[in-house]
């Protein structure tokens, strides 16, 4: 059993990070389709990094409140309703708001993921656990970086 909540934090950490890297890895479209500087689209970027920053340490304590099921119900359902309600973003202001937003929701997957380990696992395997939903950081990294491109060839 203990894998199989492994492998949910693995997936959940790429989900998490295709999610964050979409927009980047999009920027040369979304730039040319909404007329966006390169400013513009840094206030995005910077939006999402300022609700990370804040909702790092605070989801954190959502998790040891709330404990890790509960506590990874209320973050994926949140930041995966972020990510869908996207798409009615008009403007620079939504976009913002909607990329802020998304910053709340997955920063507390690290924590979570962490937490859930030590919950999980024996000690002998925590550190291979770690490695093993932290591995999805570069996978759903790179997952969006191969999405995009698949998008430029069609």
């Amino acid at each position: 059993m203990r894998w199989t909540v492994g492998a949910l934090l693995f997936a959940s950490t790429v989900i998490n990070y295709i999610d964050r890297q979409t927009l980047s890895a999009l920027a040369p479209i979304l730039k040319n389709e909404f007329r966006w500087t390169n400013s513009d689209f840094a206030s995005k970027l910077i939006a999402f990094r300022i609700a990370y920053t804040i909702m790092q340490a605070l989801g954190g304590r959502l998790f040891d409140v709330f404990g890790t099921r509960l506590g990874f119900t209320i973050v994926v359902s949140f930041y995966s309703a972020v990510a869908m309600s996207t798409c009615f973003a008009q403007g620079l202001g939504s976009f913002r708001l909607f990329r802020f937003l998304l910053g709340l929701g997955e920063a507390p997957n690290q924590p979570g993921a962490a937490k859930a380990v030590s919950e999980w696992f024996p000690d002998r395997e925590r550190a291979w656990a770690v490695a093993l939903f932290d591995s999805g950081t570069a996978i759903g990294g790179a997952m969006a970086v191969c999405s995009q491109n698949r998008v430029l060839l069609t």
